[in-house]
Protein backbone atom coordinates (compact mmCIF):
# COMPACT_ATOMS: atom_id res chain seq x y z
CA UNK A 1 0.00 0.00 0.00
CA UNK A 2 2.92 2.35 0.68
CA UNK A 3 4.27 1.74 -2.82
CA UNK A 4 0.81 2.31 -4.32
CA UNK A 5 0.54 5.59 -2.39
CA UNK A 6 3.96 6.72 -3.64
CA UNK A 7 3.00 5.89 -7.24
CA UNK A 8 -0.25 7.84 -6.81
CA UNK A 9 1.60 10.89 -5.50
CA UNK A 10 4.10 10.74 -8.38
CA UNK A 11 1.26 10.49 -10.92
CA UNK A 12 -0.44 13.51 -9.33
CA UNK A 13 2.78 15.54 -9.48
CA UNK A 14 3.32 14.65 -13.13
CA UNK A 15 -0.23 15.72 -13.92
CA UNK A 16 0.37 18.97 -12.03
CA UNK A 17 3.49 19.68 -14.07
CA UNK A 18 1.66 18.97 -17.32
CA UNK A 19 -1.20 21.30 -16.40
CA UNK A 20 0.96 24.17 -15.10
CA UNK A 21 2.04 25.56 -18.53
CA UNK A 22 -1.52 25.34 -19.79
CA UNK A 23 -2.79 27.28 -16.78
CA UNK A 24 -0.15 30.00 -17.28
CA UNK A 25 -1.07 30.22 -20.98
CA UNK A 26 -4.74 30.63 -20.13
CA UNK A 27 -3.93 33.28 -17.51
CA UNK A 28 -1.87 35.18 -20.08
CA UNK A 29 -4.86 35.45 -22.40
CA UNK A 30 -3.96 32.69 -24.83
CA UNK A 31 -7.51 31.52 -25.31
CA UNK A 32 -7.40 32.23 -29.02
CA UNK A 33 -4.23 30.29 -29.61
CA UNK A 34 -4.30 26.64 -30.71
CA UNK A 35 -4.03 24.08 -27.96
CA UNK A 36 -0.49 22.83 -27.50
CA UNK A 37 0.11 19.14 -27.97
CA UNK A 38 1.67 17.15 -25.13
CA UNK A 39 5.39 17.76 -24.99
CA UNK A 40 7.80 14.85 -25.31
CA UNK A 41 9.17 15.18 -21.78
CA UNK A 42 5.64 14.72 -20.44
CA UNK A 43 5.59 11.32 -22.13
CA UNK A 44 9.08 10.65 -20.70
CA UNK A 45 7.87 11.26 -17.15
CA UNK A 46 4.85 9.04 -17.77
CA UNK A 47 7.05 6.28 -19.24
CA UNK A 48 9.44 6.39 -16.26
CA UNK A 49 6.52 6.12 -13.86
CA UNK A 50 5.03 3.30 -15.95
CA UNK A 51 8.39 1.48 -15.89
CA UNK A 52 8.50 1.77 -12.11
CA UNK A 53 4.97 0.36 -11.82
CA UNK A 54 5.79 -2.49 -14.21
CA UNK A 55 9.02 -3.31 -12.36
CA UNK A 56 7.22 -3.43 -9.02
CA UNK A 57 4.43 -5.58 -10.47
CA UNK A 58 6.89 -8.03 -12.03
CA UNK A 59 8.80 -8.36 -8.78
CA UNK A 60 5.61 -8.80 -6.75
CA UNK A 61 4.19 -11.46 -9.07
CA UNK A 62 7.49 -13.35 -9.45
CA UNK A 63 8.21 -13.45 -5.70
CA UNK A 64 4.77 -14.69 -4.72
CA UNK A 65 5.24 -13.48 -1.15
CA UNK A 66 4.69 -10.13 0.47
CA UNK A 67 6.04 -8.63 3.64
CA UNK A 68 4.83 -6.22 6.26
CA UNK A 69 7.41 -4.39 8.37
CA UNK A 70 10.08 -6.99 7.67
CA UNK A 71 7.89 -10.09 8.23
CA UNK A 72 7.32 -12.42 5.28
CA UNK A 73 3.72 -13.50 4.75
CA UNK A 74 2.48 -16.61 2.99
CA UNK A 75 2.28 -16.98 -0.78
CA UNK A 76 -0.62 -14.81 -1.94
CA UNK A 77 -1.03 -16.91 -5.08
CA UNK A 78 -2.49 -19.74 -2.99
CA UNK A 79 -5.56 -17.66 -2.09
CA UNK A 80 -8.34 -17.68 -4.72
CA UNK A 81 -9.86 -14.39 -3.55
CA UNK A 82 -6.49 -12.68 -3.72
CA UNK A 83 -5.94 -13.96 -7.26
CA UNK A 84 -9.36 -12.65 -8.33
CA UNK A 85 -8.67 -9.27 -6.74
CA UNK A 86 -5.27 -9.07 -8.43
CA UNK A 87 -6.79 -10.00 -11.79
CA UNK A 88 -9.44 -7.30 -11.46
CA UNK A 89 -6.84 -4.68 -10.53
CA UNK A 90 -4.61 -5.68 -13.46
CA UNK A 91 -7.59 -5.48 -15.82
CA UNK A 92 -8.47 -2.01 -14.55
CA UNK A 93 -4.86 -0.94 -14.97
CA UNK A 94 -4.80 -2.21 -18.57
CA UNK A 95 -8.06 -0.41 -19.34
CA UNK A 96 -6.73 2.81 -17.81
CA UNK A 97 -3.51 2.53 -19.78
CA UNK A 98 -5.42 1.95 -23.02
CA UNK A 99 -7.63 4.97 -22.39
CA UNK A 100 -4.58 7.09 -21.59
CA UNK A 101 -2.83 6.02 -24.79
CA UNK A 102 -5.93 6.78 -26.88
CA UNK A 103 -6.22 10.21 -25.27
CA UNK A 104 -2.52 10.90 -25.87
CA UNK A 105 -2.82 9.93 -29.53
CA UNK A 106 -5.83 12.21 -29.95
CA UNK A 107 -4.03 15.09 -28.25
CA UNK A 108 -0.92 14.51 -30.37
CA UNK A 109 -2.79 14.71 -33.67
CA UNK A 110 -1.62 17.57 -35.91
CA UNK A 111 -3.40 20.83 -35.17
CA UNK A 112 -3.67 23.82 -37.40
CA UNK A 113 -0.85 26.19 -36.60
CA UNK A 114 -1.30 29.93 -36.48
CA UNK A 115 0.04 31.78 -39.51
CA UNK A 116 3.03 34.02 -38.85
CA UNK A 117 4.24 36.93 -40.93
CA UNK A 118 6.99 35.95 -43.44
CA UNK A 119 9.55 38.28 -41.87
CA UNK A 120 9.06 36.67 -38.44
CA UNK A 121 9.51 33.18 -39.88
CA UNK A 122 12.66 34.26 -41.75
CA UNK A 123 14.15 35.80 -38.61
CA UNK A 124 13.48 32.67 -36.58
CA UNK A 125 15.05 30.53 -39.29
CA UNK A 126 18.21 32.64 -39.28
CA UNK A 127 18.45 32.56 -35.50
CA UNK A 128 17.88 28.81 -35.46
CA UNK A 129 20.63 28.27 -37.99
CA UNK A 130 23.18 30.51 -36.25
CA UNK A 131 22.76 30.38 -32.50
CA UNK A 132 20.83 27.25 -31.64
CA UNK A 133 22.17 23.70 -31.87
CA UNK A 134 20.06 21.00 -33.53
CA UNK A 135 17.50 19.55 -31.17
CA UNK A 136 17.82 15.76 -30.87
CA UNK A 137 14.70 13.70 -31.42
CA UNK A 138 13.61 11.39 -28.59
CA UNK A 139 12.33 8.92 -31.20
CA UNK A 140 15.91 8.13 -32.20
CA UNK A 141 16.60 6.77 -28.72
CA UNK A 142 13.81 4.26 -29.21
CA UNK A 143 15.93 2.57 -31.87
CA UNK A 144 18.26 1.34 -29.14
CA UNK A 145 15.44 -0.52 -27.43
CA UNK A 146 15.59 -3.14 -30.18
CA UNK A 147 19.15 -4.02 -29.16
CA UNK A 148 18.15 -4.09 -25.49
CA UNK A 149 15.29 -6.47 -26.26
CA UNK A 150 17.62 -8.71 -28.28
CA UNK A 151 20.09 -8.91 -25.38
CA UNK A 152 17.28 -9.78 -22.96
CA UNK A 153 16.04 -12.55 -25.24
CA UNK A 154 19.59 -13.86 -25.55
CA UNK A 155 19.92 -13.98 -21.77
CA UNK A 156 16.58 -15.67 -21.22
CA UNK A 157 16.83 -18.19 -24.05
CA UNK A 158 20.45 -19.05 -24.74
CA UNK A 159 22.63 -18.16 -21.73
CA UNK A 160 23.20 -19.83 -18.40
CA UNK A 161 23.15 -17.69 -15.23
CA UNK A 162 26.97 -17.69 -15.13
CA UNK A 163 27.12 -16.55 -18.76
CA UNK A 164 24.56 -13.82 -18.02
CA UNK A 165 26.70 -12.63 -15.14
CA UNK A 166 29.77 -12.53 -17.37
CA UNK A 167 27.88 -10.56 -20.02
CA UNK A 168 26.77 -7.97 -17.47
CA UNK A 169 30.02 -7.75 -15.50
CA UNK A 170 32.48 -7.93 -18.40
CA UNK A 171 30.66 -6.22 -21.26
CA UNK A 172 27.50 -4.24 -20.48
CA UNK A 173 28.65 -2.32 -17.41
CA UNK A 174 32.24 -1.64 -18.56
CA UNK A 175 30.98 -0.49 -21.97
CA UNK A 176 28.34 1.69 -20.31
CA UNK A 177 30.94 3.30 -18.05
CA UNK A 178 33.13 3.99 -21.08
CA UNK A 179 30.28 5.65 -22.95
CA UNK A 180 29.36 7.67 -19.85
CA UNK A 181 32.94 8.99 -19.58
CA UNK A 182 32.87 9.91 -23.27
CA UNK A 183 29.61 11.80 -22.72
CA UNK A 184 31.12 13.67 -19.79
CA UNK A 185 34.23 14.52 -21.83
CA UNK A 186 32.05 15.76 -24.66
CA UNK A 187 30.11 17.91 -22.20
CA UNK A 188 33.33 19.38 -20.84
CA UNK A 189 34.77 20.24 -24.28
CA UNK A 190 31.56 21.55 -25.85
CA UNK A 191 32.04 25.16 -26.93
CA UNK A 192 28.37 26.01 -27.50
CA UNK A 193 25.49 26.26 -25.10
CA UNK A 194 22.01 27.76 -25.09
CA UNK A 195 21.64 27.28 -21.32
CA UNK A 196 22.53 29.58 -18.48
CA UNK A 197 25.54 29.05 -16.24
CA UNK A 198 23.38 27.96 -13.32
CA UNK A 199 21.69 25.35 -15.51
CA UNK A 200 25.08 24.02 -16.59
CA UNK A 201 26.11 23.71 -12.94
CA UNK A 202 22.93 21.79 -12.19
CA UNK A 203 23.55 19.46 -15.13
CA UNK A 204 27.12 18.78 -14.01
CA UNK A 205 25.99 17.97 -10.47
CA UNK A 206 23.32 15.54 -11.64
CA UNK A 207 25.36 13.92 -14.43
CA UNK A 208 28.37 13.37 -12.18
CA UNK A 209 26.18 11.85 -9.48
CA UNK A 210 24.41 9.55 -11.94
CA UNK A 211 27.74 8.37 -13.39
CA UNK A 212 29.17 7.71 -9.92
CA UNK A 213 26.08 5.67 -9.03
CA UNK A 214 26.59 3.67 -12.23
CA UNK A 215 30.08 2.83 -10.94
CA UNK A 216 28.56 1.71 -7.63
CA UNK A 217 26.06 -0.44 -9.54
CA UNK A 218 28.96 -2.14 -11.31
CA UNK A 219 30.73 -2.77 -7.99
CA UNK A 220 27.48 -4.12 -6.56
CA UNK A 221 27.31 -6.58 -9.44
CA UNK A 222 30.93 -7.61 -8.88
CA UNK A 223 30.05 -8.47 -5.27
CA UNK A 224 27.96 -11.48 -6.35
CA UNK A 225 29.50 -14.47 -4.61
CA UNK A 226 28.01 -17.17 -6.86
CA UNK A 227 27.79 -16.20 -10.55
CA UNK A 228 26.05 -19.50 -11.31
CA UNK A 229 23.08 -18.26 -9.21
CA UNK A 230 22.90 -14.86 -10.88
CA UNK A 231 19.34 -13.88 -11.86
CA UNK A 232 19.42 -10.10 -12.16
CA UNK A 233 20.28 -9.56 -15.83
CA UNK A 234 16.94 -7.86 -16.55
CA UNK A 235 17.27 -5.43 -13.64
CA UNK A 236 20.90 -4.59 -14.38
CA UNK A 237 20.08 -3.92 -18.02
CA UNK A 238 17.06 -1.85 -16.99
CA UNK A 239 19.32 0.21 -14.72
CA UNK A 240 21.72 0.90 -17.60
CA UNK A 241 18.87 1.89 -19.94
CA UNK A 242 17.32 4.23 -17.39
CA UNK A 243 20.73 5.76 -16.67
CA UNK A 244 21.35 6.68 -20.30
CA UNK A 245 17.77 7.94 -20.69
CA UNK A 246 18.14 10.24 -17.66
CA UNK A 247 21.65 11.35 -18.70
CA UNK A 248 20.49 12.13 -22.24
CA UNK A 249 17.50 14.15 -21.03
CA UNK A 250 19.68 16.13 -18.63
CA UNK A 251 22.53 16.85 -21.02
CA UNK A 252 21.06 16.93 -24.50
CA UNK A 253 17.75 18.68 -24.01
CA UNK A 254 16.62 22.04 -22.69
CA UNK A 255 13.26 20.92 -21.30
CA UNK A 256 12.21 22.49 -18.01
CA UNK A 257 11.36 19.10 -16.57
CA UNK A 258 14.69 17.45 -17.31
CA UNK A 259 15.95 17.76 -13.73
CA UNK A 260 12.72 16.18 -12.51
CA UNK A 261 13.57 13.23 -14.77
CA UNK A 262 16.98 13.01 -13.08
CA UNK A 263 15.39 12.97 -9.63
CA UNK A 264 12.87 10.41 -10.87
CA UNK A 265 15.72 8.09 -11.83
CA UNK A 266 17.25 8.56 -8.38
CA UNK A 267 13.89 7.58 -6.86
CA UNK A 268 13.66 4.44 -9.00
CA UNK A 269 17.29 3.38 -8.44
CA UNK A 270 16.89 2.29 -4.75
CA UNK A 271 13.77 0.34 -5.70
CA UNK A 272 15.73 -1.47 -8.42
CA UNK A 273 18.43 -2.25 -5.85
CA UNK A 274 15.84 -3.70 -3.47
CA UNK A 275 14.37 -5.89 -6.21
CA UNK A 276 17.85 -6.97 -7.31
CA UNK A 277 18.85 -7.93 -3.76
CA UNK A 278 15.59 -9.83 -3.22
CA UNK A 279 16.05 -11.83 -6.41
CA UNK A 280 19.67 -12.62 -5.56
CA UNK A 281 18.75 -13.59 -2.01
CA UNK A 282 21.03 -11.00 -0.44
CA UNK A 283 20.43 -10.75 3.30
CA UNK A 284 19.09 -7.45 4.55
CA UNK A 285 21.62 -5.30 6.34
CA UNK A 286 21.28 -4.86 10.08
CA UNK A 287 21.69 -1.09 9.90
CA UNK A 288 18.83 1.01 8.54
CA UNK A 289 21.32 3.62 7.34
CA UNK A 290 23.00 1.02 5.14
CA UNK A 291 19.72 0.08 3.44
CA UNK A 292 18.07 1.67 0.43
CA UNK A 293 15.44 3.54 2.45
CA UNK A 294 17.44 6.70 3.33
CA UNK A 295 18.35 7.18 -0.34
CA UNK A 296 14.75 6.61 -1.44
CA UNK A 297 13.40 9.09 1.09
CA UNK A 298 16.01 11.74 0.24
CA UNK A 299 15.45 11.41 -3.50
CA UNK A 300 11.67 11.44 -3.02
CA UNK A 301 11.80 14.64 -0.95
CA UNK A 302 13.91 16.47 -3.51
CA UNK A 303 11.76 15.08 -6.32
CA UNK A 304 8.77 16.77 -4.70
CA UNK A 305 10.78 19.98 -4.19
CA UNK A 306 11.76 20.00 -7.86
CA UNK A 307 8.14 19.43 -8.88
CA UNK A 308 7.02 22.34 -6.70
CA UNK A 309 9.76 24.51 -8.21
CA UNK A 310 8.61 23.68 -11.72
CA UNK A 311 4.99 24.38 -10.91
CA UNK A 312 5.65 27.71 -9.16
CA UNK A 313 8.27 29.34 -11.40
CA UNK A 314 8.79 30.12 -15.06
CA UNK A 315 12.21 28.44 -15.22
CA UNK A 316 14.19 31.63 -15.82
CA UNK A 317 15.87 31.77 -12.41
CA UNK A 318 18.11 28.77 -11.80
CA UNK A 319 20.39 30.02 -9.00
CA UNK A 320 18.21 28.77 -6.13
CA UNK A 321 17.54 25.38 -7.79
CA UNK A 322 21.31 25.04 -8.32
CA UNK A 323 21.85 25.54 -4.58
CA UNK A 324 19.14 22.94 -3.93
CA UNK A 325 20.86 20.42 -6.22
CA UNK A 326 24.24 21.07 -4.59
CA UNK A 327 22.67 20.44 -1.16
CA UNK A 328 21.14 17.23 -2.48
CA UNK A 329 24.47 15.96 -3.81
CA UNK A 330 26.16 16.75 -0.48
CA UNK A 331 23.46 14.96 1.51
CA UNK A 332 23.59 12.00 -0.87
CA UNK A 333 27.36 11.79 -0.43
CA UNK A 334 26.95 11.87 3.35
CA UNK A 335 24.42 9.03 3.19
CA UNK A 336 26.81 6.98 1.03
CA UNK A 337 29.64 7.48 3.54
CA UNK A 338 27.37 6.56 6.44
CA UNK A 339 26.16 3.47 4.58
CA UNK A 340 29.74 2.32 3.97
CA UNK A 341 30.72 2.89 7.60
CA UNK A 342 27.69 1.10 9.07
CA UNK A 343 27.50 -1.80 6.59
Amino acid sequence: MIVVAIIGVLAFLIGLIVRAPQARQAAAGGAGQPEQSPRWYEFTLALILLAAIAAFAIWLISSGTHWVWGETIEDWRSDTRTIIFAAVMVALAVIGLAVSLIYALVQSSPKQATRRPPEVAATEAVLAGIGAPPVPSPARILGLLGLVLAILLLCWIGLTPAAQYGLSAQLIYPASLGVALVLLFDKATRNWSVKSRAESVREWLMCDLLTFLLVLSFLNLRSVAKPEAYAGSFWDLLNVVLFFAAFWVLDRTAARGRFLVGYGYLVILPVLLLIWQTIQGVAATASWWASMWPFLILAGVFFVLEAVTLASSDGERQALPAVKDALFVVLYAVLLIVAVKTA
